[in-house]
Order: structure tokens, then sequence, then C-alpha cells
């Protein structure tokens, strides 16, 4: 048995036999592989649908960090739904990829059979008011950051990447793609372990993700202003074309 395990095993002590406590589920990198020094266990600990309280801590033992979270099950399932509106399927990853220590009642089985469809849901499609507000944004972007360029400002690399993760997210939106933490971004568009392993489709431009890398990987100013108007222009011919001169949109009030 490995150090983490023999610390779980110990912690699960007090939590497995309260009545109220029908799972428990373990996951991240430790069951995933290629666990770090800054990792830790995430132990997700459900209980009956009843229940109403919750608990979130974290504990050291043997020195190693267990993040863990007590739900009544019906959360997840909460979860869930409220990822899928903001274009995450985080809840659905960890359910999937985890490692189920005990299930009392099936309950959890049943759980993580139903987060599999959440993994494989699509996002819905953007409305025309939505699609041109959103291209009028990534229009807007590269205007901001030309500005700062333009200046000569200190704040360029700053606002640079701020911009760049903006975009991806605007696209994404519009492309149903999932909506994705920065510092997971270059990995999930490049790394095809971590694809499969996380389950994260291919992006669907792929055009995009070479531009786009190559954009993070840039050190120069100008040639980083350069590669983000790319970026934006192909972004934008990709969501229908934009021209600032006469654009307007006319909404219900």
């Amino acid at each position: 048995m490995k150090n983490w395990e023999i610390a779980l095993q110990k912690f699960l002590k007090k939590w497995e036999n309260k009545k109220e406590v029908i799972g428990a589920i373990v996951c991240g990198s430790y069951i995933t592989g290629n666990p770090s020094k800054h990792s830790d266990i995430d132990l997700h600990i459900l209980l009956d649908s009843d229940t109403s309280w919750r608990e979130r801590g974290n504990e050291i033992i043997d020195g190693i960090l267990i993040e863990y979270f007590v739900n009544p099950i019906r959360k997840h399932y909460e979860y869930l739904e409220d990822d899928y509106k903001q274009r995450s399927r985080v809840n659905a990853h960890m359910l999937c990829t985890g490692k189920v220590l005990f299930d009392k009642t099936g309950e959890l089985k049943k759980l993580i059979q139903d987060a599999r469809e959440y993994l494989v849901k699509k996002y819905p499609e953007q409305n025309k008011i939505q699609i041109e507000l959103a291209k009028y944004g990534i229009w807007d972007l590269c205007d901001n950051l030309e500005e700062v360029f333009e200046a000569n400002g200190e704040e360029f690399f700053f606002v640079f990447y701020v911009h760049l993760k903006e975009l991806f997210e605007i696209y994404a939106n519009f492309l149903q793609f999932d909506s994705i933490p920065v510092h997971k971004i270059k990995r999930f568009l490049t790394d095809e372990k971590d694809k499969k392993k996380y389950h994260v489709s291919n992006f669907p431009d792929q055009e995009f993700v070479k531009m786009y890398v190559n954009a993070i990987n840039i050190k120069d100013k100008s040639e980083m202003m350069k590669e983000y108007k790319m970026l934006t222009n192909h972004v934008l011919e990709k969501m229908g074309g934009f021209n600032i001169d006469g654009w307007k949109i006319k909404s219900p009030a």
C-alpha cells in the first residue's frame, strides 16, 4: 500500500461508519497519474439526500494533504448541472476518472453513470445577438491591446495574456467547446495524453490551436501584437465576419 493510500485510510476511519455516509470516491492526480509535490488527495464523501448539511476542509496526515468534500448526493447532481451551464465538465471528469472507495447503496454508481452523459452532452448554440456581441467584444479586446502597445505601456504583457485567455473563452463558447482553466489551456489543446485522461475532445479549429500556442510562446512585443491581430481576424472570420464601421445591434427592450 502506498503512503497516500495509508493516509487516506486513516482519514476515512472517522467517516465511513457514520449513518448518513453512503459512499466515497477519491480523485485527482494520485488516481489519474503523475502526481507532483503540489498534489493533494481529493476525497469526496457522499451523504444520503436527506442530509441537510455539507462540509469542506483540509487535513494533513503523514505529510500528505487531504482536501475533502462532504455533500449529500443530490448536491452532486446540482454541481453537474451548474457546470454544464458554465460550459464546464469539472465534476463529471472528477467522477468518471475517480476511484470508488465504497458505495453502500449503489447511488454512487448511478451518479457516475449519469456523469458520463455530461461528458458528451453538447452545449447550446449561441443566438444571433449573442454572436454579434461576442464579435464586438473580440474586436474591442484587440483594440484595447493595440492602444497599450502603441503607448509602450509596461502592462502590455499582462494585458496580452489576459486578453488571450478571454479570446479563447469567447471563441470556445461560440464553438460550443469547454471552458478550460487558464493553467490547463495549452495542455488540453496539445497534449494527447491529457486530452485522453481528462476526456477532453479535440478543439474544433486546429488552425486556431497552432496560432494560439504560437502566441503563448512568443516573447517579442511586436510579434505578440502581430499574432494577436491575426488571431482576432481569424476568429472573426470564422464567426461570420465583422466590420466596426456601421456595426449596430437591435434587440428587444
